[in-house]
């Protein structure tokens, strides 16, 4: 659609980390050429990788009102969820029924999680927390013998489940509770190999330290009468497995996907076939799916957008750098490499930050902001025994 007098009108459908990135380095780089709202039903933000730590602490997660943060950035909120679009006409309907004109639309609302693993308990976050905690509890009393914690096949960011492990092995042996059987079984050549060798080598010897089994290579298939039936015909004894839930895409009507559901960008986040519509997050067919990728992917879009209404600009495409903050119950890890190429030079693992703010989630934009907002952070440990060292 064509620029016009009136600012160049951006909906950003999501107010998750690639949402809130988007409109922070809009803001930042196009200032008031853009009018800028926000398509998404939830009323805060809530910043979800920190949910690993609920089940072992009395905690919460970190939540800030919607309407303050995008209030401040000159962005309005709309409370509904994209449900439709026609990209040639620059409109979409909501699930309410309402309807809104883009000149660009940004998709940033993330994929739709489904079960990881029949008959296990899928750890989607807060709303699992309780679950997680009896489980753990169970372990002190010794009522549990093996837990296995097993990443689902075609999972697209695992690191969650090797926290969970960690974080229980720490807890338990703050408790002084009788030693349990922890065994880590997955699809991956070894521990976190995303991250390339220097950093696998390191976690793998963490795992081993902490007394916890790792079976590389094996896809979990179900969980039956007590074992963990795998792919290799094998059988592993599993009293209670824990997993972490599979994404499928949002299936946006109007909008070209994969089998999946996932939308195809372009390394801009231009979404094929579907003009002046982008995406950034879950919600596409980037296979890594992890807050940091996102916000690198709304970067992008960001700077794409703010060529076109007129900034003196070289939109920077996609390349990304994978950061990875494991939360271990002690001394924390950093994790760091480029995907995509020289990958085994590129892997790093520091118990020391690799990037500043040492975030959870490495935006450009939102970290430093989000940074801002909470100030000094003192996370709360573990059933107060653990020392677990959080930054946003």
């Amino acid at each position: 659609m064509g620029i016009t007098d009136r600012p160049y009108r951006v909906v950003v459908a999501g107010a998750g980390v690639a949402g809130l990135e988007t409109v922070l380095a809009l803001r930042e780089l196009a200032h008031d050429l853009v009018d800028v709202e926000v398509l998404a039903p939830e009323g805060d933000f809530v910043y979800r990788p920190l949910s690993v730590v609920e089940p072992f602490s009395s905690g919460s997660l970190y939540r800030f009102p919607l309407g303050e943060l995008l209030g401040a950035q000159g962005a309005r909120h709309c409370r509904d969820a994209l449900a439709a679009v026609r990209p040639v006409e620059g409109r979409l309907t909501t699930g309410g029924g309402g309807v809104l004109e883009y000149d660009s639309l940004v998709v940033a609302c993330g994929g739709r999680q489904v079960e990881g693993l029949p008959g296990a308990l899928t750890f989607r976050g807060s709303d699992d927390r309780d679950a997680l905690r009896s489980l753990i509890e169970e372990l002190a009393a010794g009522s549990t013998g093996q837990v296995v914690f097993a990443v689902p096949g075609g999972s697209g960011w695992v690191l969650p489940l090797y926290e969970l492990a960690l974080l229980t092995s720490a807890w338990l042996e703050a408790q002084a509770a009788p030693r349990a059987s922890l065994v880590l079984v997955t699809p991956e050549p070894a521990p976190l190999a995303q991250f390339g060798p220097a950093a696998s080598a390191a976690v793998a010897l963490l795992l081993r330290e902490r007394g916890i089994d790792v079976v590389p290579g094996t896809y979990a298939v179900a969980v039956e009468n007590g074992v963990l039936r795998t792919t290799a015909e094998r059988s592993i004894p599993a009293d209670r497995v824990v997993t972490l839930p599979r994404l499928e895409g949002p299936r946006i009507d109007g909008l070209p996907c994969d089998d999946d559901g996932f939308l195809p960008i372009d390394e801009h986040g231009a979404v094929h076939g579907a003009p002046d519509v982008y995406a950034a997050g879950d919600a596409t067919t980037f296979p890594v799916k992890q807050g940091g990728i996102a916000t690198q992917q709304a970067d992008a879009v960001a700077e794409a957008i703010a060529a076109r209404v007129g900034v003196r600009i070289v939109p920077r495409p996609f390349r990304p750098v994978l950061r990875g903050l494991l939360l271990t119950g002690g001394e924390p890890r950093f994790l760091r490499t480029e995907l995509g190429g020289g990958r085994g030079e590129a892997s790093q693992v520091a118990a020391e930050p690799l990037w500043w703010p040492p975030s959870k989630v490495a935006g450009r934009y939102l970290a430093p902001y989000l940074a801002r907002l909470v100030g000094e952070i003192a996370e709360p440990s573990p059933a107060g025994a653990v020392a677990v060292d959080v930054e946003l």
